[in-house]
């Protein structure tokens, strides 16, 4: 039988604020797998205690959640952000119920299909989601065989890597040529970083919200690159890439970028 829930919807919608609950791993929202349906969620709360209370089993599991709050201005950007990572479920949870609600049926699913194919944002929800359950068990404290379906999990990242196509950041060089010519002569600067044990890295994302948490405020631009493709881009002394630097930022060697082509060519 399906539930009416457009009480629900319009309750959300006229609310102030939301609270979130992110994972201290990730700096992103907690996903979690319904062991029962199998849908992708996102937690909701009316109020910081609520969310308090919820995280106390995954204090138990060494899983640091913290509530991010959100203004009612902020609410579609963030819902219609979900549908990147791979969420297709909401839970909200105040203090009279917890109700569930699929992510369409209160923002709509943005429709590309009248777009050029050139025109379509590159974007990789399947890699986005794996790579989230991936660091939520991977950075958890405590010895790896305590740690879920680690192995899984591994194997699942690794084949949505393959699979992806990137956007990578370039900063394009001074000059008279239009944008078109310094792409196609290869005049830009790739940007890099640098972790803690100084290793040289190249930041590259699985879509444009991630993209823009890192460019925000730089003068970069983005380009498409499928992932046989990235080995070409790296500079010298590079190591080899940070998936997502702002978000679950995982580290994908160059050693990884042939192995990983070979074991799922």
């Amino acid at each position: 039988m399906t539930v009416d829930k457009s009480f629900l919807i319009k309750k959300i919608q006229k609310r102030e604020t939301m609270i979130v609950a992110y994972c201290g791993f990730t700096g992103m929202p907690l996903v979690v797998c319904d062991p029962e349906t199998f849908n992708d969620q996102v937690w909701i709360f009316e109020t910081e205690a609520l969310l308090q209370e919820f995280a106390k089993k995954y204090t138990e599991r060494k899983v640091l959640l913290r509530g991010v709050q959100y203004k009612n201005q902020q609410f579609l950007t963030f819902f219609s952000s979900l549908f990147t990572m791979g969420v297709n479920e909401l839970v909200f949870v105040d203090e009279g119920a917890t109700t569930t609600i699929e992510l369409d049926g209160l923002v709509k699913r943005p429709d590309y299909s009248k777009l050029k194919k050139e025109q379509v944002p590159i974007m990789n929800p399947e890699l986005q989601l794996t790579g989230l359950y991936f660091m939520q068990e991977a950075a958890r404290p405590v010895p790896n065989e305590e740690k879920e379906n680690l192995k899984d999990l591994e194997e699942e990242l690794a084949a949505n890597m393959v699979k992806g196509k990137y956007l990578v950041g370039i900063e394009l060089n001074e000059g008279p040529e239009s944008d078109a010519e310094k792409l196609k002569n290869k005049k830009y600067k790739l940007p890099i970083l640098k972790n803690k044990n100084g290793d040289v890295l190249q930041p590259i994302f699985t879509d444009p919200v991630e993209f823009q948490k890192f460019a925000k405020g730089k003068n970069l631009k983005a380009i498409g690159v499928p992932y046989a493709d990235l080995s070409k881009l790296l500079v010298k002394d590079a190591k080899g890439f940070m998936l997502n630097p702002a978000g679950y930022h995982i580290m994908m060697p160059k050693e990884l970028l042939v192995g990983l082509s070979k074991r799922f060519s």
